[in-house]
């Protein structure tokens, strides 16, 4: 059964997959500015690492859940004025946040399985190599990770001072509809 935006309010899987997508992407920044930080004798030089991979599939996990669903339910319907400055920016901003947050987790893929060796996940299971890289590649794609990481932060920021304004400034129902609070 499809579930759709009602006067009432966001579905309950929407706000879900928005939340649970945005503290991991959080977590895993944080951990990874962390994690780059420590000496080899620090007693997370091995855990760090081993949480960030696992922390990047369930991120992919919650990516593919959440693309999966906006095919699925029927669209939202927008506070915004269809065809305005705002919808047309938060479309692109959408748009921007799930393309960098996919690039994020394939590049940090083939960070961890450019040299031939699966990814381990939580010692659960693991996922193979598909490719082998060459140097010049891995410093690629590790270069790549640390700038989109900050880039995608940047993008969180921008998103939450958007979901503010509208709060604070445009009184309108925005953030109060991703807190699970009924439009009235």
């Amino acid at each position: 059964m499809r579930q759709k935006m009602t006067r009432d309010g966001l579905p309950w899987l929407t706000i879900l997959l928005h939340w649970g997508v945005g503290m991991v992407v959080l977590v895993l920044f944080f951990l990874g500015i962390w994690m780059v930080g420590l000496d080899y004798y620090h007693p997370w030089y091995y855990q760090g690492p081993w949480w960030h991979k696992g922390l990047g599939v369930v991120l992919l996990v919650w990516l593919l859940c959440q693309s999966l669903w906006q095919f699925y339910r029927v669209p939202a319907v927008s506070l915004l004025k269809r065809g305005s400055w705002q919808a047309r920016l938060s479309t692109m901003m959408h748009v921007a946040l799930l393309l960098l947050s996919y690039l994020l987790v394939l590049s940090g893929y083939f960070i961890v399985t450019g040299q031939g060796q699966g990814l381990v996940v939580f010692d659960w299971f693991n996922l193979p190599a598909v490719v082998e890289l060459n140097d010049m590649a891995m410093q690629w794609f590790g270069e790549f990770h640390c700038y989109a990481a900050y880039i995608l932060i940047f993008l969180v920021g921008l998103h939450v001072f958007a979901a503010l304004k509208h709060h604070f400034f445009d009184k309108d129902a925005v953030l109060s509809q991703m807190l699970g609070k009924r439009r009235y």
